[in-house]
């Protein structure tokens, strides 16, 4: 009730042909403190009340724009007062599309000025990839270098090892033999 009192004293301030965003229509919402989830009906009723909203401005629109009727001038006058509109408009010197030509020449010397640090990265990136990459060759022909001396000495401790198991195993086979027949 209190908002349909509200709603009532809003449209007895209301001024025609002025909206003051005041709400003149009570709402479901309002009066009911439940709130629309949507739906067909729902929408069907908005589209209603748009259609019904549009058809005010239609009215109002055909009404006109105002108190006093527009101004109609005969030919003569509307050469006479175009002409003088067209001399007030003041000669255009020098060369258009200057700013545009200004602006790409700007806008160009800035790509340049990318594309070449860039460039500049890129043989950077390439410098350091080939560093890396003869760095790595040179390790491996070191490498290959010693590798038949370290082999050699490799193969040398293997032998002398494998000597030395030999003569264990031997050793371990005598004296095993000696106990049987010491028993």
């Amino acid at each position: 009730m209190q908002h349909l009192e509200w709603v009532e004293f809003q449209k007895s301030i209301a001024v025609d042909g002025f909206d003051t965003g005041q709400t003149t229509k009570a709402t479901v919402t309002a009066l009911t403190g439940r709130k629309d989830r949507g739906g067909k009906q729902l929408r069907k009723r908005k589209e209603k009340e748009l259609a019904e909203q549009v058809k005010e401005e239609r009215l109002t629109e055909s009404l006109g724009g105002g108190l006093f009727p527009p101004l109609k001038y005969s030919e003569e006058d509307t050469e006479r007062l175009l002409a003088e509109a067209y001399a007030a408009i003041p000669e255009r010197a020098g060369k258009r599309g200057t700013r545009n030509l200004k602006r790409q020449h700007l806008r160009w010397h800035r790509v340049r000025k990318i594309r070449a640090k860039q460039k500049k990265f890129k043989e950077r990136a390439h410098y350091r990839k080939m560093e890396k990459r003869s760095r790595i060759a040179k390790e491996v022909k070191e490498i290959k270098v010693s590798a038949a001396e370290i082999r050699a000495k490799e193969q040398a401790y293997q032998d002398a090892v494998f000597r030395k198991w030999t003569q264990q195993m031997l050793l371990d086979q005598e004296n095993d033999k000696e106990e049987v027949v010491g028993k």
